[in-house]
């Protein structure tokens, strides 16, 4: 029963909540964005001053090139770098660590634009698991 009630509200706010999540790499690239901060305010704690929540930087083609997320004391929760062919594939992923240090990297392998393997690797460069992905077609 209560199921029966929480999933219509779980719809609402998602069809209002989901286009106002982040911009779209089109939208990114025609206002010419380098930078999103994002600042949160805690009203109804007597905050006044903002905090930092999330930095995005992007390049000329509105693909997204870093992410850092803090929690409220403003230290890094969160860093991701990403790198991008001249298809604007993703060919890389770096996770850090707050003081910028890589804790893993994963890498795309693209074949005809497919994804073909994903490969993961630790903080000493070292492969711990892949992925390969196989493609039927129809006739």
């Amino acid at each position: 029963m209560l199921i029966k009630k929480i999933l219509p509200l779980f719809g609402i706010l998602m069809m209002v909540a989901g286009p106002a999540a982040a911009q779209g790499t089109k939208t990114i690239k025609e206002k010419k964005i380098v930078t999103l901060t994002v600042h949160e305010y805690f009203v109804e704690e007597g905050l006044d001053d903002p905090v930092v929540e999330s930095i995005e930087r992007y390049n000329e083609e509105g693909e997204i090139l870093e992410v850092k997320e803090m929690n409220r004391r403003g230290e890094v929760r969160k860093w991701e770098k990403y790198k991008y062919d001249e298809e604007g594939n993703l060919v890389e992923e770096v996770f850090l660590d707050s003081k910028g240090r890589i804790t893993r990297t994963e890498k795309n392998i693209y074949s005809d634009g497919l994804r073909i393997e994903k490969q993961y690797f630790n903080s000493r460069e070292m492969m711990f698991k892949r992925k390969v992905y196989e493609y039927e077609y129809r006739e």
